[in-house]
């Protein structure tokens, strides 16, 4: 059997010839390979590197590469180290490595990853001279792989706040694996064809028009592939959905777009998890945020922001604004202490409440001031016989302090007819208010100014 060395001989080429041709093959592989290759000696200096590896370390040309080690080329050091030890490591064990999966530096942030092979370069004696290392950048796969088996791995383990996982194959249309359990009584059905899923989804979720709804109305094998084509590779929506036991609780559902690296195929996971909890815990926080604590009437900030949205969503509306300032106040203070000012201030803004409809905005300015807007009335009538049973609710909370002259002033301000902004209309009220003190108090009092 002919060897390529007999066939060198029979060509008659010399050692030095065949040496200038080896090394101008090898050139020419540098020169035109897309693969990160590199030549080191046995001090781990670089002889020899392709344009791929010196782009990759960020260097412009070879020149910045011969002659040097990891550690003079790399910037992030913890690197140069890691791949100084595997090359000492390889050249101790004396067997090559192949197809590894190592650390590459960084680019704009990200991580990457190659696959990388070294083998060792001997000379005619055996003894080991160096080595010669070819990587792959194989970054996209590599995180395509990992994410792919965290999903994987999130269905086999399916958390205990989760009702269910599907795992959908977009090009064969198709659920290929679901997981349900049960959760507080409730839990989401099996379906067996992605049009029962997707129809399952719609007749649960309490907002028809909410944006998840639309998500499930539109999913279709095409806009599953323009998502993913666009970059979005995951979706997540919060909201309230109807269980199998006819209970309410806010969901979220995460979804996710992955390439199966098996069958190459786009698919999609579909999971919904339990945020019921979260969702209370967190209205329980906006509603503190809005309300008075003490009175749990709307707090000042909540009670003008309110009224200044009425007056712009319903300008051609007549309103009402009511503002009542409790009279000898810091008498009853003074006389049986914070605590019973305190009680009072309660037992007067639940009386306040009950005088207005559920669609009036009520609430406490601060200290013994509170602000109510009667929206819509349909006469100053109807405001005058409001007025009144506001006094007679303050005075019935009044009566069970009989050795204090308690009472309650109240100074009312009309929109449009008095001002057409919330500021003018709260000078409007004010100023009344002040009329309503000065003229014997226990009264309330229309502003007269026209705009």
């Amino acid at each position: 059997m002919k060897t390529i060395s007999d066939e060198v001989c029979k060509c008659k080429t010399t050692d030095a010839e065949l040496n200038i041709l080896i090394r101008a093959a090898f050139q020419a592989v540098l020169n035109s390979t897309n693969d990160m290759v590199f030549v080191k000696n046995k001090d781990l200096v670089y002889m020899a590197a392709s344009m791929p590896f010196v782009k990759m370390v960020g260097k412009e040309k070879v020149e910045e590469i011969i002659g040097h080690t990891d550690i003079q080329i790399f910037e992030d050091k913890n690197l140069a180290k890691r791949y100084v030890a595997d090359d000492r490591k390889l050249m101790d064990g004396g067997v090559s490595l192949v197809d590894y999966v190592e650390p590459l530096p960084e680019e704009d942030g990200q991580p990457r990853y190659g696959s990388t092979s070294k083998y060792l370069l001997s000379n005619e004696e055996g003894e080991i001279i160096g080595i010669l290392g070819i990587t792959k950048d194989i970054t996209k796969d590599y995180m395509a792989r990992q994410q792919y088996q965290q999903e994987i791995k999130y269905m086999f383990e399916l958390p205990k706040n989760a009702y269910a996982v599907s795992y959908i194959d977009v090009d064969s249309w198709r659920i290929i694996s679901q997981r349900r359990q049960l959760i507080q009584d409730g839990t989401y059905q099996a379906c067996h064809t992605v049009e029962s899923l997707c129809e399952a989804a719609l007749d649960s979720i309490v907002d028809e028009y909410s944006e998840v709804a639309a998500f499930y109305r539109n999913f279709t094998p095409d806009n599953l592939r323009k998502i993913y084509e666009s970059g979005r590779t995951s979706i997540s929506f919060k909201y309230q959905r109807y269980l199998s036991d006819n209970s309410v609780r806010w969901v979220r559902n995460d979804v996710r777009l992955i390439m199966d690296v098996e069958s190459g195929h786009l698919c999609v996971i579909l999971s919904a998890k339990d945020i019921d909890a979260q969702k209370q815990r967190e209205q329980k926080l906006l509603i503190a945020a809005r309300m008075d604590k003490m009175t749990m009437l709307l707090n000042r900030e909540t009670t003008m922001e309110e009224i200044r949205t009425t007056l712009k969503r319903e300008p051609d509306a007549m309103h009402a604004l009511f503002m009542t300032d409790v009279d000898n106040f810091k008498m009853l203070n003074d006389t049986l202490g914070h605590q019973a000012g305190d009680k009072f201030l309660i037992n007067l803004a639940d009386e306040i409440k009950k005088c207005f409809g559920v669609f009036d905005i009520v609430g406490r300015i601060g200290g013994d001031e509170f602000f109510a807007l009667m929206k819509n009335v349909p006469d100053e009538g109807a405001v005058e016989q409001k007025a009144q049973n506001l006094l007679n609710a303050i005075q019935r909370v009044c009566s069970a302090y009989l050795d204090i002259p308690l009472s309650g002033s109240i100074g009312i301000g009309l929109y449009p007819d008095n001002a057409t902004t919330l500021e003018e209309l709260y000078a409007k009220a004010d100023d009344a208010l002040y009329a309503a003190k000065r003229n014997g108090k226990n009264r309330f009092v229309f502003s007269k100014d026209k705009r």
